[in-house]
């Protein structure tokens, strides 16, 4: 019961500083600018996919930035100044304050998800004739996941952390690594044990896909935990890491795993 009411008052505590409207202003306004920008770029070929596919990209950058922003100083904050005594001296435990506070500004990443991706969808409808309700429903729920994602990573600094300095370096580092710098290793890694094999005739690459392995380090970011090879990129037999439900899998590692390790910390320390 005491998780559910630090959620509710860590939720209401971000209506009150703006915190919520801010985001859902900032998310309204870059969706709708994304829509609008890929939509007049559709080709001959219009569909759903094609115009969500875009969008959903820059998103993805996006939004774990926010989850970030939301995250990183949800315990670091009260213990800095000073509250974080005040609150475990009323009935609750350090478990319960922690996964309160995950829950809480979890909720304002849903939220704002939830307004962005349903004024996109109007929009989709208006403008276009190719709204598609499954394809719309699993792409703002495949969003919605990497903010949440993303405010567990931060959420796990600043819970091991004394300092916001250090959860928001650490934070933000993982964030650019998932963001940025993953598929430029991925790339790395595929080119070292896969090169190309240059046709020394035509002067043409023959890409390999390379071992099934390959695609499993490429899912294993959280922005690409839903990732479906095409089946002609796979080899047999068809390894269990690449079945479309092991992406829930990945999902549940990275919301349970930062977590766990760093309550475990906060669990030891002292609240000073």
């Amino acid at each position: 019961m005491s998780t559910l009411v630090i959620a509710k008052k860590d939720f209401e505590d971000a209506v009150r500083a703006r915190t919520l409207q801010v985001m859902v202003a900032f998310f309204v306004g870059f969706t709708t600018l994304l829509f609008h920008y890929h939509r007049s770029r559709l080709g001959e070929e219009r569909t759903f996919d094609i115009l969500f596919d875009g969008i959903v990209g820059m998103l993805g950058v996006v939004v774990p930035i926010l989850g970030m922003m939301v995250g990183y100083r949800a315990i670091v904050g009260e213990r800095e100044s000073g509250s974080l005594k005040l609150l475990l001296s009323l009935p609750h435990s350090r478990l319960e304050l922690m996964l309160g506070k995950f829950l809480g500004r979890s909720a304002i990443i849903v939220v704002t998800m939830a307004v962005g991706f349903a004024l996109v969808g109007v929009q989709t409808i208006l403008f276009t004739d190719l709204f598609s309700l499954p394809a719309f429903l699993f792409a703002a729920g495949e969003i919605t996941l990497f903010g949440i994602i993303f405010v567990a990573i931060a959420m796990a600094f600043s819970t091991a952390m004394r300092s916001s300095m250090k959860a928001s370096i650490g934070a933000l580092g993982l964030t650019v690594l998932f963001s940025f710098i993953w598929d430029f290793l991925y790339g790395l890694v595929h080119q070292f044990v896969d090169p190309i094999q240059i046709d020394p005739e035509t002067g043409i690459g023959s890409p390999d896909p390379g071992p099934n392995w390959l695609f499993l380090l490429k899912r294993f970011n959280p922005r690409h935990a839903f990732y479906e090879p095409s089946s002609y990129s796979v080899k047999e037999p068809i390894p269990f890491y690449l079945d479309p439900w092991f992406g829930w899998v990945i999902v549940a590692f990275w919301l349970a795993v930062p977590l766990g390790l760093a309550y475990r910390r906060f669990e030891r320390s002292d609240l000073s």
